[in-house]
């Protein structure tokens, strides 16, 4: 049988043989060292800031901050000289994705954040390409690279996590495909114990399709083959489930439902519609449908559910559209409809809801006035991007109201921004 070689990285210090395992967002805490596994659900490049959300805590998300120059990355690119390669700084943040799942070992910042100092690739679900070209050693390192040992002799580091192809109790093997499309044979007794959902079990229990994570005995083995010092399994092919992959949608805000937490994006290529039930911005707090409203842009990482036309959104981050610098940025076509046409007032409050049951708004070119039935909490957009209620307006101040005029006549007022 023709074996394949299997190459990954680790990065060997003190820090990684003492450092805690954090858990979940609330282990994180300032100054103190650890490490914590977890899938990338949102890639902020331009702030070299990242999220992740940790195997054991898929509720809340932990904001990794990465160093420009000094952050190591592992187990991203192939190899050079013999030698696995390493990139650092911005050249190895450009090549994390979304849906990636990630080691990252560093120091606890404050609102629970880490600041990264190694990154290592534990797999992804699509090969996807390097970019850029990485180093033959580590930071502070002064060795020059040595070519690679024998293919009888071939070093492996570090967890493994992959589906399971083949099990052979009776001779003590498994034999597990990587998420890097690799195929390694773990060795196993009796006594391995295999866990899942907090119970102990043999290989013997395992299916081929099952979902595993191998801690292996020894940092180093040879042959691709791997002696399990304990294995986990991750999910059950008994389940039916299937891993959902992480994608990002960028857009303006079309419609917003509070009662179900579903908003809809306009992306340009359509609409989207969108789950904010379990959804939290780039700092981590969490967010609402009622946090937004129509005409806001935005960029959402998530997934899509079991239908395809709903994104279970994680990460929200808002984006300042063109114009907020003081001019009012265009606002997109209304939708036209018949019953409800959708009318834009641009003008100047000339009475607020202390003075009366309706919001009277005079616009700034024909001085007409516009009676607009407004709710008392219904959102207001400030001109510096927080949020107000339409009951804080005051006479003069200037306003963009949308509103549906009804068969009547009536004004109702939709969405309401202070310019």
């Amino acid at each position: 049988m023709k074996r394949i070689l299997v190459l990954c990285t680790l990065a060997l210090s003190a820090f990684g043989q003492s450092s805690p395992q954090w858990r979940t967002s609330s282990d994180v805490s300032e100054g103190s060292r650890g490490s914590v596994v977890g899938t990338v659900v949102d890639v902020d490049e331009g702030a070299s800031r990242l999220q992740v959300a940790a195997d054991d805590d898929t509720h809340s998300r932990i904001p990794v901050l990465a160093d420009t120059l000094s952050t190591q990355y592992n187990g991203f690119g192939g190899v050079i000289n013999g030698q696995p390669e390493i990139f650092v700084g911005t050249k190895g943040f450009s090549n994390v994705h979304l849906g990636d799942r990630v080691e990252v070992r560093g120091i606890g910042r404050g609102n629970h954040a880490i600041g990264a100092e190694f990154i290592t690739l534990l797999g992804r679900s699509v090969p996807a390409s390097q970019t850029g070209v990485g180093d033959t050693r580590p930071l502070n390192s002064i060795s020059t690279p040595t070519n690679a040992p024998p293919s009888s002799d071939v070093t492996v580091y570090g967890r493994i996590e992959g589906i399971v192809r083949q099990v052979n109790p009776d001779e003590g093997r498994v034999v597990v495909e990587t998420d890097r499309r690799q195929m390694i044979t773990v060795r196993a007794s009796r006594s391995t114990p295999v866990y899942f959902r907090g119970q102990t079990y043999q290989i013997s229990n395992l299916e081929e399709g099952d979902r595993v994570r191998i801690d292996p005995q020894s940092t180093s083995t040879s042959g691709g083959e791997v002696t399990a010092r304990s294995m986990e399994v991750l999910q059950s092919v008994g389940d039916g489930g299937t891993t959902r992959s992480v994608t990002q949608v960028s857009g303006r805000v079309t419609r917003v439902d509070r009662t179900s937490e579903i908003v809809r994006v306009d992306t340009g290529r359509g609409e989207v519609r969108v789950d904010l039930t379990n959804a939290f911005d780039s700092s981590g707090a969490r967010v609402r449908a009622r946090d937004l409203q129509a005409g806001d842009r935005v960029t959402i990482s998530g997934s899509f559910g079991a239908t395809a036309d709903l994104l279970v959104a994680t990460t929200v981050r808002f984006v300042d559209a063109p114009g907020d610098n003081g001019t009012p940025a265009p606002l997109p076509p209304p939708p036209v409809t018949p019953a409800l046409p959708l009318v834009t007032v641009w003008g100047t409050v000339a009475e607020s809801l202390s003075t009366g049951p309706l919001l009277v708004v005079r616009e700034a070119k024909t001085s007409v006035l516009f009676h607009i039935n407004v709710t008392d909490d219904l959102p207001v957009k400030a001109k510096g991007g927080g949020y107000s209620t339409a009951e804080r307006l005051k006479n003069g101040d200037l306003v963009v109201v949308k509103a549906f005029r009804d068969a009547d006549g009536n004004y109702i007022g939709q969405t309401i921004r202070i310019r």
